[in-house]
């Protein structure tokens, strides 16, 4: 394995000895490493070219009900030791947390494909360099600028607990961003891949070069609530939204809009998974408390099914634990890591053609909730917004504001791209994600640009 990695053996030392400089009744240690390196590029040149390491490890001490988390960025062994230490104190001086379940117990954890490759754990500046020239090439002879990055990531975590629990797992990534830009407009593409071999730099490009060419001098259009084509960037923006809600914690926090919902209609017909095994999705076969994880269906044809729990909301509200904890934290314990909306029958130039008059958005912008509960959220369109005449594309439009209900525009699904896209997803997690066709999407405001 890449000298890049600490390796099983060397965190299950560090585990262990954290564990053995505890005084808690209970202790949990979560060790993370990881190396990233990126070459970010601008007027079609590299201009940044960096790696970073990172390592930590947070210690979570029980004594009683009460609880304690203490972090550090020594991964070593006397810093293990000493945050085991500190979190062993701590946890003598909280208050107490009636509702805390106590740490998972041991659990079989099923294997799943790898999630590491070692030719991205050693890829080096001149394999990311091809990349941008890729890119920028076909972007000059087109007398476009091109900006974006091209990252690979290595890295590891691992969960161990006094009960007996150890979780281990290598992952590696590699993405790329990309801006087409022009003397009046600009597209965008991305790609995310588990392996740098397999990312399709190319692909991208052609893909954010014939947008930007195309989105060059864009007109004004009112304001209104328009039938839309979004791209799959943009729909990984309301899945993404749409996520959060769908858990035990959101649910209990009364901010879900599947609130006693269960079994009911929620949606049009889509169906959202989250599975953790898909091998085009970086799997992990276990969450952020060592406990295995399960595929959930959350959403299918539009019916709400299930939630996805951690150990402590599962405790909590009666439910079994579907093994989707994130790393401790005060604020959201719980999440889908690896959404899927299930493929469609159409074509993107199929779910075009099926437009009479409406929008082709690429993605969304600075997005923001507005009302969580009824899932109405406000954003900008970005790089490459297009009317629709008669299922073809007319022209450019410039960006527009939209205040929208996702779940509620989600019930307007006319049609659903056969081909997923793989999109980087919250805390190392993923989204597979189609375009959509969806009836109705309200527009508020317009911009001059």
């Amino acid at each position: 394995m890449s000298g890049v990695l600490r390796g099983e053996k060397e965190l299950r030392a560090l585990a262990d000895a954290a564990m053995q400089a505890s005084t808690a009744d209970e202790t949990e240690v979560f060790l993370t490493a990881r190396t990233n390196a990126l070459s970010r590029y601008a007027n079609a040149y590299i201009h940044q070219n960096v790696v970073s390491t990172e390592a930590g490890v947070r210690v979570r001490a029980v004594k009683g009900k009460r609880v304690a988390l203490i972090s550090t960025d020594r991964l070593d062994r006397e810093g293990v030791e000493k945050a085991a230490r500190d979190a062993s104190e701590l946890a003598a001086l909280v208050p107490e947390n009636p509702r805390f379940a106590g740490l998972v117990e041991p659990k079989p954890i099923a294997s799943a494909p790898s999630a590491y490759d070692e030719r991205t754990a050693e890829a080096t500046p001149l394999d990311r360099a091809r990349a941008v020239k890729r890119i920028c090439d076909p972007a000059r002879a087109k007398k476009l600028t091109a900006a974006g990055f091209v990252q690979t990531t290595a890295g590891e975590i691992a969960i161990a607990n006094s009960k007996g629990v150890w979780a281990y797992s290598p992952r590696t990534s590699a993405d790329m961003e990309l801006v087409a830009i022009g003397d009046d407009g600009s597209a965008y593409a991305d790609r995310a891949s588990g392996d740098f071999a397999s990312l399709d730099v190319a692909a991208a490009a052609d893909e954010a070069i014939a947008k930007a060419v195309a989105a060059q001098h864009p007109r004004d259009l009112e304001p209104a609530t328009y039938e839309v084509v979004l791209e799959p960037y943009a729909v990984e923006d309301i899945v993404s939204f749409l996520a959060q809600e769908l858990t035990g914690q959101a649910v209990e926090e009364g901010r879900s809009f599947v609130g006693g919902k269960i079994g009911e209609k929620v949606t049009g017909p889509i169906t959202l998974v989250d599975d953790p095994f898909d091998p085009q999705a970086r799997p992990m076969p276990f969450d952020y408390e060592g406990h295995p994880a399960s595929r959930v269906t959350l959403i299918e044809n539009g019916v709400a099914r299930a939630l996805v729990y951690d150990s402590q909301t599962a405790a909590r509200m009666n439910a079994t634990n579907t093994g989707h904890a994130l790393p401790p934290n005060p604020f959201m314990s719980v999440s889908p890591m690896h959404v899927r909306l299930e493929p469609g029958d159409k074509t993107r130039e199929e779910l075009i053609r099926g437009v009479k008059r409406g929008l082709l958005v690429t993605r969304f912008h600075y997005t923001r909730w507005v009302h969580q509960l009824r899932t109405i959220v406000t954003g900008m369109t970005r790089e490459g917004t297009f009317l629709i005449e008669n299922g073809e594309i007319a022209h450019p439009v410039k960006n527009l504001r939209f205040t929208q209900s996702y779940a509620d525009a989600l019930g307007g699904t006319l049609g659903i791209g056969r081909d997923l896209r793989l999109e980087s997803g919250f805390g190392g997690g993923s989204r597979r994600i189609p375009a959509l066709h969806l009836a109705e999407f309200t527009f508020t405001g317009a911009t001059r640009y």
